[in-house]
């Protein structure tokens, strides 16, 4: 369980990250998976109601989400504009990384999420096995399974 000091902290970064990439309120309610505008405009200014396990989860993904796409594309103009420019890996299918994020499921954001640490694992390793950014999918040799067939199965299909 995260104490409400950390939840706070994790919600400001959140809205620091939804500022550099530009988010509408509508964004930021569906990223968030918060229906109530009110708690999201008081959340906004440190108030507002205890922050719930599943937007707290939602908050994890965006900052390594966030954390990702600014290893892949170091200038920050690009790494911030990335979020909304239409993508033609299979996960996206022409459509923003932000569009898959703001499907109101949670599982946008982890696919997003696990999209973007393939191609920029977490804990500084050097195995990349997709090249997600640059729009094409390899297959390493060690690697089982095929991106859509990963896909596919997180999204229960």
């Amino acid at each position: 369980m995260i104490d409400e000091r950390t939840a706070r902290i994790g919600l400001k970064a959140f809205f620091n990250i939804a500022k550099a990439w530009d988010l509408s309120e509508s964004d930021e309610a569906a990223v968030l998976g918060q229906l109530d505008r009110e708690t999201m405009r008081a959340w906004k200014k440190g108030k507002g109601p205890e922050v719930g396990q599943a937007t707290i989860l939602r908050i994890s993904y965006v900052l390594g989400i966030f954390r990702a796409i600014n290893k892949l594309l170091p200038r920050k103009e690009v790494a911030n504009a990335w979020v909304k420019k239409p993508n033609k890996a299979p996960i996206f299918g022409g459509r923003s990384a932000l569009d898959r994020m703001t499907d109101g499921d949670i599982e946008g954001l982890q696919i997003v999420r696990q999209h973007l640490d393939a191609e920029a694992p977490p804990l500084e390793s050097t195995d990349r096995r997709f090249g997600a950014l640059k729009k094409e999918i390899e297959k390493s040799e060690d690697f089982d399974e095929l991106p859509d067939e990963i896909i596919a199965a997180k999204e229960g299909r």
